[in-house]
């Protein structure tokens, strides 16, 4: 290779592309369609995400006429000018001229890059929002390995041809597989046909740069693709030597050979290296396709444990999904192909784009119960439902482990590994659910009907029900105990038995239910009996028995006063501030208090956010030797204790009627509502907790009953508790939050992480507790959300003054109605069955008017909330359209200033030594 030759080969190609202002037309061109591409479709604003995965769904179409713009000259022009045999009389191997000539144009698709890099770049930072430097730069470097390999093969049709035309029309037919794969479906009707030709687009190779992810396996297929055109077009450029030999077509086989050989050896080496998956790296600033240290370590387990033969994770999801469900579906691409490059072998992915009808979609339910499933998505500022799919199936073996959808709120990374996990163990540990009254578990098994929590847990955990009005014997990971208050005597001791001898237990007790029925009594209030619960028909009134509750915290070593609600004085979420009260006790740092949560517990480090409704609150008795842990606590000084007896449940009818007339006590003090309690049971209980020793009755043997103690401790488990003072936190409504992945509803709140939390620690089960705490921040257009948040607060404090101008209109007609009934009653003039009779006839007409003026002033918010939303849908598209705008007319002003300048400067250089009369 002669170096000299090659530097003046580069130089000459490509300072004669930037001198000519032609060069810089195509560029600016270039950098129009590359900015139209990324900020011009309708998804770009409706996903709200600061990255450029539309531009590389367009970008290998925008190449298709770029690239052989560049390629089209790399031999036919010199053909066209004559000037080819010149070079071929250099004294160069052709090796060096096809190099010289390549590197020539990988430097002005390198440059041409740079412009169009540059100019989204910017408008991204100072327009739009803040994008991820990491995630860019490597979205970049895959575009120009695409573009090194889209070069090679433009230059294989520039040597075919000495014309231009031909030779850019050529180049757009060599290059158009590449880009056309991407589309596989939409010309291959069999699914997995078109997936396999799919992994061969260029598109679909640029899948771990557009994820942040520079990997060797996307390099090598460029670089294979430009090694393979590059030896094709010094075949090309080499036929001159035997062309005309009389041996010329075997040669021309014997060279086809050699091709052939070299394009199958590329191909091996590339599926080999993109299987193995070596040398990846995250680059991305917020590390989006980096798994947690925790994860990593169990793949790393799960790698050296030889009884794990293999796992497959078949991932079903549509191929359009609505822009609500955009960064779910990227969210789960990256993590799968995360799982896939760290499986060693062993984890294998197949991710299913399938359309909603269709053989796939048979196979999906066949095989897992994975449908398509409705969601309320917002579309084009409207709510509207739509069906798609997004679930997965994990399974090893017959063992399986299926979500059969992937909702915005699920932690896509913790969702795998723990059903990975789940089915490569052997066993899975077992939870008891006491059945204390509160259905949240069927006792007989059936699936139908049971709460989320349920349905969350049997993800990991064999689920079972706890019947405690018999001895609760068998071997239990961990039992949970909703209000254990509502249990009968005899059941109740039977628990208790069980939490002394040792079985972790997750105990959740409440003073008030508030989200529950007034049948469900709080720690202190009497059980209706269910004869006393029809009407009265039966006695009512009558009660049954309770077991003693205080029985259980004097095990404990804890008070728990079953009169008292508390209360604090703190609300960050105007989301819900309509509804809340201040027994909506959030457990929140924000509120300056640093004990919140727990930092040295892994149960609550980490967590943000927590809320309880109308707890109680938890102390340890002084003389207890037990090791008393709190969990959360309220903040210092702004909250206090309300009496239970005075509160209301929950109303639909009246959302909130607690926040006034309700006396509450301030106190200095915090009140701790969660607290981990371990250790022996006393003495004195420990004796208690196994029967005595066969044929020895301790009454007669009183020399043998300290050993017996002794024995009976040293056979005891120490106690492993739990205890909220509160159950409405775990209702399915959180869960529901959580699934939903609702932004403007409770979005700091995370009741769910914390209830497995629990429920993992006391099963000694902690290796998914960090895991499930992550999240993945994808930066959005924040700027877009700051130039329309004065439009959106106008438009929210106007919806908020008609409401109310509505409600008092709404009020003044009940009271109108009120005063005409109340008329009616204070009259003396009639007897008894008239005045009934009459205020019927005023009730119902009275109640007729009312009815028709609410349905009036109903149908007015309802017309005035639409004309409102019309109103600030059209001001964020006025500020949209200016952004885009904005992002088409900045990007091509370098360039186009670089052509006007080189314009100028030519014609300078060339008025210079001529005459001035031949100027004018």
């Amino acid at each position: 290779m002669k170096w000299n030759v090659l530097s003046a080969i580069f130089k000459r190609d490509f300072i004669s592309y930037f001198s000519n202002p032609t060069g810089y037309v195509f560029i600016c061109v270039f950098v129009v369609l590359s900015a139209l591409a990324t900020f011009w479709p309708p998804e770009f604003f409706a996903n709200n995400l600061a990255n450029l995965d539309q531009l590389s769904r367009w970008l290998p179409f925008i190449m298709l006429v770029f690239i052989p713009a560049i390629t089209m000259s790399a031999w036919a022009e010199e053909r066209r000018q004559g000037t080819d045999e010149l070079l071929l009389t250099l004294p160069a191997s052709d090796f060096d001229v096809v190099l010289g000539k390549y590197l020539a144009g990988v430097a002005i698709f390198t440059v041409s890059l740079l412009f169009s890099g540059l100019s989204i770049f910017t408008v991204f930072n100072y327009g739009l929002g803040n994008p991820d430097p990491g995630l860019f730069v490597s979205t970049f470097v895959g575009y120009w390995f695409m573009g090194i390999a889209m070069i090679a093969i433009g230059m294989v049709a520039s040597f075919l041809t000495s014309n231009l035309t031909v030779g850019f029309i050529l180049g757009m037919i060599f290059n158009m597989p590449l880009a056309l794969f991407g589309v596989a479906d939409w010309f291959v009707k069999d699914p997995a046909w078109a997936d396999t030709i799919r992994r061969w687009s260029a598109v679909y190779q640029l899948g771990d740069f557009k994820r942040g992810v520079l990997s060797l396996g996307g390099m090598t297929y460029f670089l294979a693709i430009a090694a393979v055109m590059i030896y094709v077009s010094m075949i090309l450029i080499g036929r001159r030597h035997w062309q005309s030999r009389d041996d010329g077509k075997y040669m021309l086989a014997h060279y086809a050979a050699r091709g052939l050989a070299l394009l199958a050896l590329t191909v091996g080496l590339t599926v080999i290296i993109q299987d193995r998956n070596a040398l990846r790296a995250d680059v991305s600033t917020e590390k989006l396709s980096t798994l947690s240290p925790d994860t990593r370590e169990l793949l790393a387990d799960l790698r050296d444990n030889k009884d794990v033969k293999s796992i497959k994770i078949d991932a079903y999801v549509s191929p359009q999904v609505p822009t609500d469900y955009t960064a779910v579906k990227l969210n789960l691409t990256n993590t799968l192909e995360e799982f896939k490059a760290l499986g060693g072998g062993k984890i294998d992915v197949a991710l299913h784009e399938i359309q909603n009808f269709g053989p796939e979609a048979e196979l999906a339910e066949k095989n897992f119960g994975i449908t398509p499933q409705e969601q309320i998505v917002t579309d084009g500022g409207e709510q509207k439902v739509e069906e798609f799919f997004m679930g997965i199936a994990v399974t090893s073996g017959l063992d399986k482990v299926v979500t059969p959808f992937v909702n915005k709120g699920i932690p896509i990374e913790y969702e795998l590994i723990r059903s990975i996990m789940t089915v490569a163990d052997k066993q899975r540990p077992k939870v008891g659910i006491v059945n204390t009254g509160i259905n949240i578990m069927n006792p007989d098994g059936s699936q139908r009907g049971e709460w989320p929590l349920i349905t969350e847990l049997r993800k990991q955990y064999d689920v079972v029900s706890v019947d405690a009005s018999q001895p609760i014997r068998g071997n239990y990971d961990v039992l949970l105990a909703v209000q254990p208050s509502m249990l009968s005597p005899d059941a109740f001791a039977h628990f208790v038995d069980a939490v002394r001898s040792g079985i972790p237990t997750a105990v959740l007790e409440d003073p008030l239910p508030y989200f529950y029925p007034a049948s469900m009594p709080g720690t202190g209030e009497p059980k209706q009996s269910m004869m006393g619960g029809m009407g009265g028909m039966f006695g009512g009134g009558q009660t049954e028995p309770k077991g003693d509750v205080d029985e259980l915290w004097r095990l404990l070593g804890i008070r728990v006063n079953p009169m008292e609600v508390i209360w604090q004085d703190y609300a960050p979420e105007a989301s819900v501030r309509s509804m809340q009260d201040p027994q909506w006790v959030f457990i929140d740092e924000n509120n300056g208090n640093k004990k919140a949560f727990n930092a040295d517990l892994d149960v609550s480090s980490g967590l943000n956010q927590l809320l309880v409704l109308y707890p109680g609150s938890i102390s340890r008795v002084d003389d207890s030797k037990l090791k008393f842990e709190q969990i959360i606590a309220t903040g210092v000084g702004n909250s206090g204790t309300a009496p239970a007896r005075l509160l209301q449940r929950f109303d639909p009818q009246r959302p909130n009627p607690n926040r006034e007339s309700v006396p509450r006590m301030r106190t200095k003090d915090g009140y701790v509502l969660a607290a981990h309690i371990t250790g022996p049971p006393p003495e004195e209980d420990a004796a208690l907790a196994a029967p005595a020793k066969e044929g020895v009755d301790p009454a007669d043997a009183p020399e043998n009953a300290e050993e017996s103690i002794k024995a009976k401790k040293a056979k005891t488990r120490d106690m492993n508790v739990i205890v909220v003072t509160d159950i409405d936190w775990i209702i399915p409504s959180f869960f529901f939050i959580r699934e939903g992945g609702e932004e403007a509803f409770l979005p700091a709140t995370q009741n769910v992480t914390f209830i497995l939390n629990i429920v993992d620690k006391l099963a000694g089960v902690d290796r998914f507790m960090d895991i499930r705490k992550r999240t993945r921040i994808h930066r959005t257009l924040a700027k877009i959300d700051e130039a329309t948040a004065a439009s959106r607060d106008e438009a929210s404090k106007k919806q908020d003054e008609f409401i109310a101008d509505i409600n008092k209109k709404e009020e003044a007609a009940r009271k109108a109605m009120a005063e005409k009934i109340d008329q009616v009653e204070s009259r003396t003039d009639i007897s008894t069955m008239e005045k009934d009779v009459l205020l019927e006839q005023v009730r119902m007409r009275e109640q007729n008017k009312l009815d028709a003026e609410v349905r009036a002033l109903a149908a007015q918010r309802r017309r005035q909330i639409k004309e409102n939303d019309y109103k600030l849908d059209q001001d964020i598209r006025s500020v949209q359209d200016r952004y885009k705008l904005y992002a088409i007319l900045i990007p091509p002003i370098p360039p186009l200033l670089l052509a006007l300048a080189v314009f100028f400067r030519r014609r300078e250089l060339e008025r210079q030594g001529v005459s001035r009369e031949r100027l004018k």
